[in-house]
């Protein structure tokens, strides 16, 4: 039986622009200063509009570390990623920045497999509560820290 694939979406409009909120989601190893689930973020490797970077976070205290690619489009105000190694099958998407009025409008898109199909019938929907929270989490934290809270 093959892994179960599952995907969250989530947006936010932010009063800031464009610009200022894509250099925040840029910032990658600067989110352990904001977001609280992100224990840390260690660039493993830059060059050019990539970086890989390892990610050591917690959700219900529950360790999640991961090695993750992100190809950054700063002119489409766009971040691809991918894990490479870590506690996913799969886990990857995108960070999409657009201007929207006055402000902009920050997209989070996300595709995973949990690959445990032992018990993924019963970690999967608490899993997907707390990925939308963390992801809720991470929105909240950028809109203040664009806010300069």
């Amino acid at each position: 039986m093959g892994n179960s694939v599952y995907t969250l979406s989530v947006s936010r409009q932010l009063r800031q622009s464009a610009d200022e909120a894509f250099r925040i989601v840029e910032e990658l190893d600067r989110f352990p200063e904001f977001m609280p689930s992100v224990v840390s973020i260690r660039i493993l490797e830059a060059s050019g509009n990539r970086k890989v970077a390892e990610w050591d976070t917690r959700i219900d205290n529950a360790p999640l570390v991961w090695i993750e690619e992100g190809i950054y489009d700063k002119v489409a105000r766009i971040v691809r990623f991918r894990s490479i190694e870590g506690v996913f099958d799969r886990f990857d998407g995108t960070w999409e920045v657009q201007p929207r009025g006055e402000g902009c409008s920050v997209s989070f898109e996300l595709t995973y497999e949990i690959g445990l199909p032992e018990i993924e019938e019963y970690i999967s929907p608490i899993l997907r509560e707390r990925l939308l929270e963390n992801v809720e989490s991470m929105m909240t934290a950028i809109e203040k820290r664009a806010q300069g809270q």
